[in-house]
């Protein structure tokens, strides 16, 4: 395979290298680099890991304690009456001043008085806490208090702390983070198809300008023939029937160049809408267009972004399972209140407390149980997604491997075209010298030979678009690999 001689005649015969608007070409990797960053659908993706992750934050200020103030206002319609059943306070009473009087007498007669005093003393008690009997005797059986406080308020300033979650908290923070690592992945498949998309284009730009090389190294042959024609019709060698072949052929290079404008002018447009560059920048450029050799060597299937992915996905599935299954155990809180009310005749001292809460529900209808069921499908659906996916991503790492090596070996056919078309050129034009061929001819063998050119450039572009695939399919893209 003529793989060196291909290179070497891409690079010498083909390609022309001006400096750019700055001095220096923006190479591809260069363009990619200005792709990603300037992506609408990638800053769309950063945003949302970044949401993820606020998830995963979220989910760990559980364990952050909370203060507050709680208060309140309210306007009674009606008096606030409290009734009291004072019948077991009315007996204690009783039994209470029938020791005491007792306790009495029996110190006035250990006091040492003189007996008539002890005689005077002791009827006066008997009197005193008989009239209190009955005073106890004649109070209600319920007491009934009216509180005319119609503007009651009340406040309660606290913190609260979760001290244990049922390891849910952990679980959910690490499930939120698995979830942004597949989200990462996923947008590195999407960067992935970017560079690719870049490099199309970019390469798309250097076949139109080499087309438009080819085009005028046609014109520059025709031209010859013209000249030569006009020579040949002076000695009766040619007609005007042959000039006017020439013209025709002519009109045709003008119609294939202004086609390869109006296509520059879009893909400058693409090149421009992806990167941000103007695209005055970016029609300076002058990309060389050469094979893109692949090291197969450096197949790493498990770096493929979807599988990448899905590991992550899975993980995060298995996190939230288990999280689900926690939601059994108990949970609790440390806590710490003061709290105060009163209204607009009464007062109440502020009451501080603090103390641990417990959380447990036992039994919750079995929808634990289903959520519990439910997550444990999704893990083993996406473990199957995967498994399906390691058999895809094997399938398209063969077909592209394929693609590639029959675009590298097309490349080699288009160039033994390209040679046998130049052969046969030179041939003719010789001929044509000679008299033993005519103005229709060459006219021929130059369309064939400028045929041949734009394949040989087209078939440049297709080998490097199979060998950018093959690197994405291997799991091996990154900007490190782009050529300039």
């Amino acid at each position: 395979m003529k793989i060196k001689a291909i290179v070497f005649y891409s690079l010498v015969l083909l390609i022309g290298c001006k400096p750019s608007l700055f001095g220096q070409e923006i190479s591809r990797r260069d363009m990619a680099e200005k792709a990603i960053n300037y992506s609408h659908l990638l800053k769309i993706k950063r945003n949302e890991i970044k949401s993820t992750e606020y998830d995963k934050q979220r989910a760990m200020y559980t364990y952050i304690p909370k203060v507050g103030v709680k208060g309140g206002y309210a306007y009674l319609l009606n008096d606030l009456t409290i009734n009291r059943d004072i019948t077991d306070l009315k007996s204690n009473g009783l039994n209470s001043l029938t020791n005491a009087k007792q306790g009495i007498v029996n110190g006035i007669g250990s006091s040492g008085l003189p007996p008539s005093a002890i005689g005077i003393m002791e009827p006066i008690v008997d009197g005193v806490f008989s009239n209190l009997n009955g005073l106890v005797n004649q109070m209600p059986n319920e007491v009934s208090l009216s509180l005319r406080d119609n503007h009651l308020w009340f406040y309660d300033a606290y913190v609260e702390m979760v001290i244990f979650s049922g390891l849910q908290a952990p679980n959910y923070a690490k499930a939120a983070e698995a979830k942004a690592e597949a989200q990462r992945a996923m947008m590195e498949k999407d960067e992935h198809e970017i560079i690719i998309e870049v490099m199309d284009y970019y390469d798309k730009l250097a076949v139109i300008n080499q087309s438009m090389k080819v085009l005028e190294e046609s014109q520059k042959r025709l031209d010859k023939q013209t000249l030569f024609a006009n020579k040949a019709k002076e000695v009766g060698l040619a007609t005007d029937y042959d000039l006017n072949k020439i013209r025709i052929a002519e009109k045709d290079i003008t119609a294939k160049r202004i086609e390869l404008v109006a296509s520059k002018d879009l893909v400058l447009q693409k090149l421009e809408q992806m990167t941000g560059l103007p695209k005055e920048d970016i029609s300076s450029i002058s990309p060389s267009l050469d094979i893109w050799f692949v090291d197969e060597n450096e197949i790493n299937l498990g770096n493929r972004a979807e599988i990448k992915a899905l590991d992550h996905s899975i993980e995060a599935l298995e996190r939230k399972h288990k999280a689900e299954q926690f939601t059994a155990l108990p949970q609790a809180k440390a806590f710490a209140h003061v709290m105060q009310g009163g209204s607009n005749l009464t007062s109440v001292d502020p009451v501080p407390f603090v103390g641990v809460g417990m959380k447990w529900e036992i039994f919750d209808g079995l929808q634990r149980k289903r959520e519990v069921q439910k997550s444990a499908l999704n893990v083993a659906s996406m473990r199957e997604k995967k498994q399906y996916a390691n058999e895809m991503v094997v399938l398209d790492f063969e077909k592209k491997k394929m693609e590639w090596r029959v675009a590298t070996q097309m490349v080699d056919v288009a160039y033994q075209k390209l040679d046998g078309a130049q052969t046969g050129l030179k041939i003719r034009s010789e001929e044509l010298k000679n008299g033993l061929a005519d103005v229709n001819d060459i006219l021929l063998e130059i369309s064939d030979y400028e045929k041949t050119q734009l394949e040989y450039i087209q078939s440049i572009a297709h080998q490097r678009h199979t060998a950018i695939a093959l690197l994405d399919a291997m799991g091996a893209l990154n900007l490190e690999h782009i050529k300039n």
